[in-house]
Protein backbone atom coordinates (compact mmCIF):
# COMPACT_ATOMS: atom_id res chain seq x y z
CA UNK A 1 0.00 0.00 0.00
CA UNK A 2 1.28 3.45 -0.88
CA UNK A 3 1.11 6.14 1.79
CA UNK A 4 2.04 9.71 0.89
CA UNK A 5 2.93 12.02 3.77
CA UNK A 6 3.42 15.75 3.72
CA UNK A 7 6.71 16.72 5.30
CA UNK A 8 7.87 20.18 6.31
CA UNK A 9 10.45 21.59 8.69
CA UNK A 10 10.09 25.40 8.74
CA UNK A 11 13.65 25.75 9.98
CA UNK A 12 15.16 24.23 6.82
CA UNK A 13 12.44 23.84 4.15
CA UNK A 14 11.11 26.60 1.94
CA UNK A 15 7.75 24.87 1.57
CA UNK A 16 5.99 21.56 2.33
CA UNK A 17 6.69 18.55 0.12
CA UNK A 18 5.21 15.08 -0.34
CA UNK A 19 7.10 11.80 0.18
CA UNK A 20 5.67 8.43 -0.91
CA UNK A 21 6.21 5.25 1.10
CA UNK A 22 5.29 1.61 0.57
CA UNK A 23 4.03 -0.22 3.65
CA UNK A 24 2.29 -3.51 4.31
CA UNK A 25 -1.37 -3.02 5.16
CA UNK A 26 -2.52 -5.07 8.12
CA UNK A 27 -6.09 -5.99 9.04
CA UNK A 28 -8.04 -3.09 10.54
CA UNK A 29 -5.01 -0.84 10.24
CA UNK A 30 -5.52 2.69 11.52
CA UNK A 31 -4.05 5.87 10.07
CA UNK A 32 -1.90 6.19 13.18
CA UNK A 33 -0.53 2.66 12.70
CA UNK A 34 0.33 3.53 9.10
CA UNK A 35 2.21 6.65 10.25
CA UNK A 36 4.09 4.63 12.86
CA UNK A 37 4.96 2.01 10.22
CA UNK A 38 6.52 4.68 8.01
CA UNK A 39 8.31 6.20 10.99
CA UNK A 40 9.84 2.87 12.02
CA UNK A 41 10.63 1.48 8.56
CA UNK A 42 11.86 4.49 6.59
CA UNK A 43 12.71 7.70 8.43
CA UNK A 44 11.75 9.73 11.50
CA UNK A 45 8.48 11.63 11.20
CA UNK A 46 7.21 14.35 13.49
CA UNK A 47 3.72 13.34 14.63
CA UNK A 48 1.79 13.37 17.87
CA UNK A 49 -0.40 10.93 19.78
CA UNK A 50 -1.02 9.68 23.30
CA UNK A 51 -4.17 7.78 24.28
CA UNK A 52 -4.90 5.86 21.04
CA UNK A 53 -8.56 5.98 22.09
CA UNK A 54 -9.99 9.28 20.80
CA UNK A 55 -9.70 10.98 24.18
CA UNK A 56 -6.65 13.25 23.93
CA UNK A 57 -7.15 14.72 20.46
CA UNK A 58 -3.44 14.92 19.78
CA UNK A 59 -3.26 12.63 16.73
CA UNK A 60 -5.62 14.62 14.49
CA UNK A 61 -4.42 14.84 10.88
CA UNK A 62 -5.84 15.32 7.40
CA UNK A 63 -6.35 12.25 5.21
CA UNK A 64 -7.13 12.92 1.55
CA UNK A 65 -8.37 16.39 2.49
CA UNK A 66 -10.60 15.28 5.37
CA UNK A 67 -9.59 15.95 9.00
CA UNK A 68 -9.79 12.92 11.26
CA UNK A 69 -8.47 11.25 14.39
CA UNK A 70 -5.59 9.07 13.23
CA UNK A 71 -5.98 6.60 16.10
CA UNK A 72 -9.58 5.62 15.33
CA UNK A 73 -9.74 6.13 11.56
CA UNK A 74 -9.23 3.02 9.45
CA UNK A 75 -6.88 3.36 6.53
CA UNK A 76 -8.59 1.97 3.43
CA UNK A 77 -5.79 2.11 0.89
CA UNK A 78 -3.45 4.51 -0.88
CA UNK A 79 -3.83 7.95 0.68
CA UNK A 80 -2.25 11.32 1.39
CA UNK A 81 -1.70 12.21 5.05
CA UNK A 82 -1.12 15.86 5.88
CA UNK A 83 -1.31 18.13 8.94
CA UNK A 84 -4.57 19.80 9.96
CA UNK A 85 -5.44 22.79 7.83
CA UNK A 86 -5.90 26.12 9.55
CA UNK A 87 -2.99 25.66 11.97
CA UNK A 88 0.67 26.62 11.69
CA UNK A 89 2.88 23.59 11.05
CA UNK A 90 5.53 22.97 13.70
CA UNK A 91 7.04 20.09 11.75
CA UNK A 92 5.63 17.41 9.44
CA UNK A 93 2.25 16.37 10.94
CA UNK A 94 2.56 18.38 14.15
CA UNK A 95 0.68 21.69 14.27
CA UNK A 96 0.59 24.52 16.78
CA UNK A 97 -2.72 24.43 18.70
CA UNK A 98 -1.68 26.71 21.55
CA UNK A 99 -3.85 29.71 20.69
CA UNK A 100 -6.72 27.39 19.72
CA UNK A 101 -6.66 25.68 23.12
CA UNK A 102 -6.14 28.94 25.01
CA UNK A 103 -9.19 30.56 23.44
CA UNK A 104 -11.44 27.58 24.16
CA UNK A 105 -10.14 27.13 27.71
CA UNK A 106 -11.07 30.71 28.55
CA UNK A 107 -14.59 30.18 27.23
CA UNK A 108 -14.93 26.93 29.16
CA UNK A 109 -14.18 28.46 32.55
CA UNK A 110 -17.25 28.45 34.78
CA UNK A 111 -18.46 31.94 35.62
CA UNK A 112 -19.56 31.88 39.23
CA UNK A 113 -19.36 35.12 41.32
CA UNK A 114 -21.18 33.47 44.23
CA UNK A 115 -20.64 30.14 45.97
CA UNK A 116 -22.81 27.15 45.13
CA UNK A 117 -25.45 26.71 47.81
CA UNK A 118 -26.58 23.43 49.32
CA UNK A 119 -30.05 24.01 47.85
CA UNK A 120 -28.62 24.38 44.35
CA UNK A 121 -26.43 21.31 44.73
CA UNK A 122 -29.34 19.16 45.90
CA UNK A 123 -31.76 20.41 43.26
CA UNK A 124 -32.51 17.64 40.69
CA UNK A 125 -31.07 18.17 37.21
CA UNK A 126 -33.40 17.64 34.25
CA UNK A 127 -32.19 14.43 32.62
CA UNK A 128 -33.48 15.05 29.08
CA UNK A 129 -33.04 18.81 28.79
CA UNK A 130 -29.78 19.30 30.71
CA UNK A 131 -27.92 16.12 31.64
CA UNK A 132 -27.94 14.34 28.26
CA UNK A 133 -26.95 17.42 26.19
CA UNK A 134 -24.18 18.25 28.68
CA UNK A 135 -22.94 14.66 28.61
CA UNK A 136 -22.53 14.70 24.84
CA UNK A 137 -20.48 17.92 24.91
CA UNK A 138 -18.07 16.44 27.45
CA UNK A 139 -16.78 14.05 24.79
CA UNK A 140 -15.17 16.96 22.93
CA UNK A 141 -11.40 16.41 23.12
CA UNK A 142 -10.54 19.63 21.26
CA UNK A 143 -8.73 17.73 18.55
CA UNK A 144 -9.26 20.58 16.08
CA UNK A 145 -10.90 18.50 13.33
CA UNK A 146 -14.10 20.53 13.33
CA UNK A 147 -12.16 23.80 13.39
CA UNK A 148 -9.96 22.65 10.51
CA UNK A 149 -12.93 21.57 8.39
CA UNK A 150 -15.28 24.46 9.19
CA UNK A 151 -15.81 26.60 6.06
CA UNK A 152 -16.91 29.59 8.16
CA UNK A 153 -13.63 29.55 10.08
CA UNK A 154 -11.43 28.87 7.07
CA UNK A 155 -13.12 31.62 5.06
CA UNK A 156 -11.90 34.23 7.52
CA UNK A 157 -8.65 32.50 8.46
CA UNK A 158 -6.71 32.86 11.71
CA UNK A 159 -8.43 36.17 12.51
CA UNK A 160 -11.88 34.67 12.22
CA UNK A 161 -14.45 36.34 14.45
CA UNK A 162 -16.16 32.97 14.68
CA UNK A 163 -14.59 30.94 17.49
CA UNK A 164 -15.40 27.75 15.62
CA UNK A 165 -17.33 24.60 16.52
CA UNK A 166 -15.13 23.47 19.43
CA UNK A 167 -15.33 26.89 21.07
CA UNK A 168 -19.07 27.04 20.58
CA UNK A 169 -19.39 23.57 22.15
CA UNK A 170 -17.64 24.95 25.25
CA UNK A 171 -20.12 27.84 25.39
CA UNK A 172 -23.08 25.49 24.85
CA UNK A 173 -21.78 23.32 27.68
CA UNK A 174 -21.61 26.23 30.12
CA UNK A 175 -24.98 27.50 28.93
CA UNK A 176 -26.42 24.15 30.04
CA UNK A 177 -24.40 24.09 33.27
CA UNK A 178 -26.91 24.73 36.09
CA UNK A 179 -24.15 26.19 38.27
CA UNK A 180 -22.78 28.63 35.69
CA UNK A 181 -23.96 32.23 36.08
CA UNK A 182 -22.50 33.77 32.93
CA UNK A 183 -24.58 35.07 30.03
CA UNK A 184 -23.44 32.39 27.62
CA UNK A 185 -26.03 33.20 24.97
CA UNK A 186 -24.78 36.77 24.60
CA UNK A 187 -21.21 35.50 24.69
CA UNK A 188 -21.98 32.98 21.94
CA UNK A 189 -23.32 35.80 19.76
CA UNK A 190 -20.16 37.80 20.42
CA UNK A 191 -18.05 34.79 19.49
CA UNK A 192 -19.75 34.42 16.10
CA UNK A 193 -22.84 32.27 16.68
CA UNK A 194 -24.47 33.79 13.59
CA UNK A 195 -21.35 33.31 11.47
CA UNK A 196 -22.00 29.57 11.40
CA UNK A 197 -23.63 28.57 8.10
CA UNK A 198 -25.18 25.38 9.56
CA UNK A 199 -23.59 23.19 6.87
CA UNK A 200 -23.12 20.22 9.19
CA UNK A 201 -19.43 19.73 8.38
CA UNK A 202 -18.52 19.70 12.08
CA UNK A 203 -21.00 16.90 12.71
CA UNK A 204 -19.54 14.87 9.84
CA UNK A 205 -15.90 15.05 10.96
CA UNK A 206 -16.48 14.79 14.73
CA UNK A 207 -15.12 11.49 16.01
CA UNK A 208 -17.05 11.97 19.25
CA UNK A 209 -20.40 12.14 17.45
CA UNK A 210 -21.38 15.49 18.97
CA UNK A 211 -24.59 16.93 17.49
CA UNK A 212 -23.25 20.45 16.97
CA UNK A 213 -26.22 21.70 14.98
CA UNK A 214 -28.66 20.88 17.78
CA UNK A 215 -26.52 22.87 20.20
CA UNK A 216 -26.30 25.79 17.77
CA UNK A 217 -30.05 25.70 17.18
CA UNK A 218 -30.74 25.89 20.91
CA UNK A 219 -28.37 28.83 21.36
CA UNK A 220 -29.87 30.63 18.36
CA UNK A 221 -33.42 30.14 19.59
CA UNK A 222 -32.46 31.64 22.95
CA UNK A 223 -30.64 34.48 21.22
CA UNK A 224 -33.61 35.24 18.96
CA UNK A 225 -35.96 35.27 21.97
CA UNK A 226 -33.82 38.07 23.39
CA UNK A 227 -33.40 39.95 20.13
CA UNK A 228 -29.73 39.04 19.82
CA UNK A 229 -29.90 38.44 16.11
CA UNK A 230 -26.76 40.13 14.90
CA UNK A 231 -25.80 38.62 11.57
CA UNK A 232 -22.19 38.44 10.31
CA UNK A 233 -20.96 41.29 8.12
CA UNK A 234 -18.65 41.02 5.14
CA UNK A 235 -18.97 37.24 5.09
CA UNK A 236 -19.71 35.37 1.90
CA UNK A 237 -19.79 31.64 1.29
CA UNK A 238 -19.00 32.00 -2.39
Amino acid sequence: MKVSIQKYDPSVDNEPYIVEYEIEKTENMSVLEAIIAVHEKYEPLAFDYSCRGRMCGRCAVTVDGEPCMACTTAIKGDCLIAPLKGFDVVRDLVVDKESFHDRISKLDLRIRPTEITVEEFEKPIDFEEVYLPMLSTEYCCRCGCCYSACPAVQMEGARSRYVGPAGMVALAYRNLDPYDQGDRVAQAVQEGLWNCIMCGTCDRVCAAGIDHQSLWTSLREQAEARGLTEKPRNFYLF
